[in-house]
């Protein structure tokens, strides 16, 4: 990216993020710490207006941020994923991206990093041209399943995403799970246009055009313009994340995963790994 792009991104983000200011400002939203929209103010505006958890998800991505600020996100994920990622070995915890994204944007808001919650699609590509996806344009499975995939992005990492070796794999599928990362956590992500073979599966694509995907997802455009498609490489493995859609826990850290239909309860890991790791008693 050129200088000249760089500075007009960077004026505009400044633009958005006074704009947003302002609104919280405005409707008497306390935006001091991580996590406000538990804020009461924050839930009843959501309640008039179904799109207002992007504000907050805008406003993670155009905070102003100091160099010893990141440095602090570096350190706390540098703890916490491995945390993470160990427990989900452990416990064999597949197929549980929306609770594991819960419980990790819900610890990160207590850890003092700021935070927002992503869904949709990932597509995994190798240098042959192998692909397997994650899309939230797929068959539906039933109740309690979920097409698609989650992730965070906690600003500078682009990308968060502790779960998608632990995806649902097809069986079949072993040897090229194996390729895929425990861990993401991505700084200055490449931006990419989404197409359709990234949000819709393979078993369903037809045309593989923009208007096929924009009939199967008719807000992507819209969405797409402020939170961007993003590909990530990892040695011989492109990875691409396309959000259709932010969102977030609406219970606290005790409560995330309390019923534990996979893996533990979070606030189990929480006393038990992470706050000794961090020194909070």
């Amino acid at each position: 990216m050129g200088d000249a792009k760089r500075k007009k991104m960077l004026g505009a983000s400044v633009v958005r993020r006074n704009e947003l200011s302002r609104r919280f400002e405005q409707l008497g939203i306390d935006i001091s710490t991580p996590g406000f929209y538990d804020d009461p103010g924050f839930l009843t505006e959501e309640r008039r207006d179904r799109r207002f958890l992007e504000a907050y998800a805008e406003w993670v991505i155009h905070r102003e941020r100091l160099p010893e600020y990141d440095a602090h996100v570096r350190d706390v994920l540098g703890k916490l994923a491995p945390i993470i990622s160990a427990r989900m070995d452990r416990h064999q915890w597949f197929g549980s991206c929306i609770a594991v994204t819960g419980m990790l944007t819900r610890m990160l808001d207590r850890l003092g990093v700021w935070n927002t919650v992503m869904r949709g699609s990932v597509a995994i590509k190798t240098v042959d041209g192998a692909s397997r996806h994650f899309a939230i344009v797929d068959e539906d499975e039933g109740r309690g399943f979920e097409t698609g995939h989650y992730w965070l992005i906690a600003p500078p990492f682009d990308i968060v995403d502790l779960t998608l070796y632990h995806q649902r794999w097809r069986a079949g599928d072993e040897a090229f799970q194996a390729l895929a990362p425990k861990v993401v956590l991505a700084e200055r992500t490449e931006v990419v246009k989404a197409r359709a073979d990234d949000v819709i599966a393979p078993a369903l694509l037809r045309s593989g055009t923009d208007a096929e995907m924009h009939r199967a997802l008719s807000d992507q455009k819209r969405f797409g313009a402020i939170f961007p498609a993003r590909k990530v490489g990892l040695g011989g493995l492109e990875l691409r994340y396309v959000a259709s859609g932010s969102t977030a826990p609406d219970v606290p850290l005790e409560r995330v995963n309390l019923e534990a239909r996979a893996g533990v309860p979070a606030i189990q890991i929480w006393n038990e790994d992470v706050a000794p790791a961090f020194g909070i008693r």
